[in-house]
């Protein structure tokens, strides 16, 4: 595991809008119309640069003859389309379309003329036992002068190889690849790697033959929808984009293309999380990635160990949100100047200066001082105010490093060790082995007993669950209700938890020697899911595919286009611990884990209310229900049964990307209270398919019949004012009595019956305020007088 920590990292500003590093705007065009790919070409006999913009509406080429004034100098026109791509060979330049009823074939530029001219024409030919081609996604051109066209409407979008050498500027067929859809291709040395983007792979083929080329290897993807691939100078690894929210730019070792090892993946720090999507990258010299990454616009990173892959420089394009298919599309940085071309969707071309700079790097090994095991989740803080990424592995291994040099502390730090702080000097270009031991704190025996606070009784089975700054222990209670942990010197927060009990929290409880603990558990029902208390998840096992019910800290997905969430990135706010029952776990893409097939189910153990009068099922939902094959038609139902008859309480359609307010029910109004009782929550997808995410969280079975049995409020002569109900901040109480009284006390209980604050007061104050430290919900105010309860009043607090 890695931790991320956040800073605020050292930029400048060009024109005080765009942030950048080691990147600076020289001049910009805007456009009309959106653009989308981008490549550049430098003539020849004049060495004059220029920059070709690929546009929704056609082609512009621009001059660069002074980079700093940027011209259009030539417009080519075309079809509509979103999708073109654009590459050079010689003087002519390649030019792909791909949208639904255009035409236009490949569309070769003539540049020899330019800045004056740049005649063109669309090349369509008619491909027996294929048809006639009309649209491809992208290009490339290989040293050989072999240009690979992939996602065509020929070929079930399976790659074309195309002769552009032999008679410039008049394409012929040389032959096909497997008719694996390709959505993007590099070649090399008569290798090509395809981005199969369906099938979530990069696939590799020797293509010496281009009549009968054959298929080396592959390796799926870390989203599996692989865009983009680029190859190393050296020729031994491989770099690919997933277009997805929150996916990697990964590296791979491909010098074997029969065992492919994955190295790294690497994600800007300063948006990780935020959905946002890579869309295509290059490489420069032999150690720098050049990257389009939508909108965080253009990024250069070091990756000379491709294995810790370091940004150093970027320019973000884009003003808008975090997240979708908006910003960067394409960079070009191969042109003889060595500036750098953006186009960006939104804004047009940027034409940059670059200063590549080599990371400064920090490796090494954490180890137990008496054992010598690598220690895993080691914290690893640099005393810098740049964004870095640092953590060890489960072999105690850690990788990390910085774009700006200097001399900072790095702290290493383990829950149960005693921290070691080294000064390191960082280098640009430098890497630092720094190998640590750390010494473990001498564990204390923590003994405790757990009772029944009605009756004195032992607890069995009861969960212990303890919290520390970066891991957690647990315990269970035996036959007699005792329970035995290990711990560290050191702040924890302890929690007690059984079924047919409220939680008991201990907060900020400090470990400084051996210590014997006591804890009383309360009856009733209540689940915050921090620990398993026998929930049943099933499903219609013959139709179900995925998204079975599981409890664990959720993990956040995003679908594609970056601003929404599907599965939750938390639990309910407020509640203890991380945890909740949620319709999969698995990460990754928003389709990945989600609820696929038939119905999912999850159950609760069963809860005796037979002898309650009036409890109350409160909890909290989260559902989610998006587009993929179809209009939405799903939803989440939530059942509650006494062993005899289940009956319907809600059921949910409207999709909302955020936990619902609580869901609460007066169980008495829907069927007879048993010994048996049951509560069920079914969701499910149907066809035809889409995204389906659900929740729950918070959940608890209260009685408000009586909150407190032993002390029956006394009929008294009192007007007591609460407001506003709903409050949002604090809650004004005022109370008036006409006989006189000694002290009183208000009380507020939250669901489950826990004292959350209180008020003493005599008898000459009657106006009060309380609840500005509550957090939203449920709760019970409750009135005494000379220890007499006068009365008590439901309160709600909102956001």
């Amino acid at each position: 595991m890695t931790r991320t920590f956040f800073a605020l990292l050292l930029i400048t500003f060009s024109t005080g809008i765009f942030a950048q590093l080691n990147m600076s705007l020289l001049s910009s065009i805007e456009y009309n119309t959106d653009a989308n790919d981008i490549w550049g070409w430098a003539d020849p006999d004049d060495g004059t640069e220029y920059a070709i913009v690929g546009l929704r509406n056609g082609v512009s080429i621009v001059s660069l003859a002074d980079p700093e004034d940027a011209q259009e100098v030539v417009f080519i026109p075309g079809q509509n389309s979103i999708w073109r791509d654009i590459k050079t060979w010689g003087n002519f330049a390649y030019v792909t379309t791909d949208q639904n009823g255009t035409t236009e074939g490949l569309t070769v530029i003539d540049l020899s003329d330019l800045p004056n001219s740049a005649p063109y024409y669309h090349w369509t030919p008619s491909i027996e036992g294929l048809g006639t081609l009309e649209t491809c996604h992208n290009i490339y051109i290989d040293e050989f002068g072999y240009a690979y066209l992939a996602g065509c409407n020929l070929n079930e979008g399976g790659m074309l190889f195309i002769d552009v050498f032999s008679d410039p500027g008049n394409p012929t067929l040389a032959g096909l690849a497997p008719n694996n859809y390709a959505h993007d291709v590099f070649v090399r040395d008569n290798k090509m790697y395809a981005a199969e983007i369906y099938e979530g792979r990069l696939a590799i083929y020797d293509v010496n033959d281009k009549l009968d080329p054959s298929f080396l290897g592959g390796v799926e993807t870390p989203f599996e929808f692989t865009h983009n691939v680029w190859l190393s100078e050296d020729g031994n690894i491989a770099f690919t984009t997933d277009e997805k929210a929150n996916a990697p730019v990964a590296s791979y070792d491909v010098s074997d293309p029969e065992n492919i090892i994955a190295l790294d993946e690497f994600r800007p720090l300063s948006t990780q999380g935020l959905g946002v999507i890579p869309h295509n990258v290059h490489v420069w010299g032999e150690d720098w990635l050049v990257i389009s990454y939508y909108t965080d616009g253009g990024i250069i990173a070091d990756a000379s160990r491709p294995d810790n892959i370091i940004e150093v420089g970027n320019f973000d394009t884009f003003l808008g949100g975090d997240g979708g298919f908006s910003g960067a599309w394409g960079l070009y940085p191969f042109l003889p100047s060595g500036i750098v071309l953006v186009s960006d969707i939104n804004n047009g071309l940027f034409v940059l200066d670059a200063t590549y700079v080599h990371a400064c790097w920090l490796e090494g090994n954490v180890i137990d001082a008496q054992t010598g095991q690598g220690l895993f989740n080691v914290e690893i803080t640099i005393e810098t105010n740049e964004l870095y990424e640092a953590g060890t592995d489960l072999l105690g291994n850690y990788k990390t490093g910085l774009a700006i040099a200097g001399t900072y502390d790095v702290i290493f730090s383990k829950e149960g060790y005693y921290p070691q702080t080294i000064q390191v000097n960082f280098q640009n270009g430098v890497l630092e082995i720094l190998d640590i031991e750390l010494e473990p704190y001498i564990p204390y025996s923590i003994t405790g007993l757990t009772f029944n606070d009605e009756n004195g009784n032992p607890v069995e089975g009861a969960q212990i669950f303890v919290e520390g700054e970066s891991n957690f222990f647990e315990a269970s209670t035996n036959n007699e209700g005792e329970f035995e942990l290990e711990l560290y010197q050191g702040t924890y927060n302890l929690v007690a938890t059984a079924w047919g009990y409220n939680y008991t929290i201990i907060e900020d409880l400090e470990i400084t020697g051996e210590n014997s603990i006591t804890i009383n558990l309360q009856n009733g029902y209540q689940d915050d899911f921090v620990t398993d208390l026998g929930w049943e998840s099933t499903a219609d096992d013959a139709e179900t595919e995925s998204g079975f019910w599981v409890r664990d800290v959720p993990v956040e997905t995003v679908l594609s286009n970056g601003n929404l969430t599907c599965n939750p990135g938390e639990d309910v706010p407020g509640d203890f611990g991380d945890f909740c029952f949620m319709t999969g776990n698995g990460g990754g893409d928003a389709g990945n884990d989600d609820v696929d097939g038939g119905d999912v189910y999850l159950t609760s153990p069963v809860m005796d209310l037979s002898e309650y009068i009036d409890p109350v099922l409160s909890y909290r939902l989260w559902w989610v229900n998006e587009s993929g094959f179809g209009a939405p038609n799903d939803n989440i139902s939530v059942y509650v049964s006494n062993g005899l008859e289940e009956v319907l309480l809600e059921t949910v359609d409207n999709s909302v990307s955020l936990w619902r307010p609580v869901s609460e029910f007066h169980l008495n109004e829907y069927l007879e209270l048993t010994e048996n009782m049951r509560v069920t929550y079914v969701t499910g997808d149907q066809s035809p398919g889409n995204v389906v995410e659900a929740a729950v969280d918070a959940f608890s079975v209260t009685e408000v019949g009586v909150v407190n049995s032993s002390n029956e409020p006394v009929i008294a002569d009192i007007e007591l004012k609460l407001f506003p109900n709903p409050f949002s901040e604090h809650l004004n109480i005022v109370i008036e009595l006409e006989e006189p009284f000694n002290y009183g006390v208000i009380e507020i209980f939250n669901a489950v019956g826990q004292k959350m604050d209180q008020l003493k007061f005599s008898g000459e104050a009657n106006q009060f305020q309380l609840g500005e430290t509550l957090v939203p919900g449920i709760y019970f105010t409750r009135v005494s007088v000379d220890g007499n309860i006068l009365e008590e009043k439901r309160v709600v607090k909102t956001r």
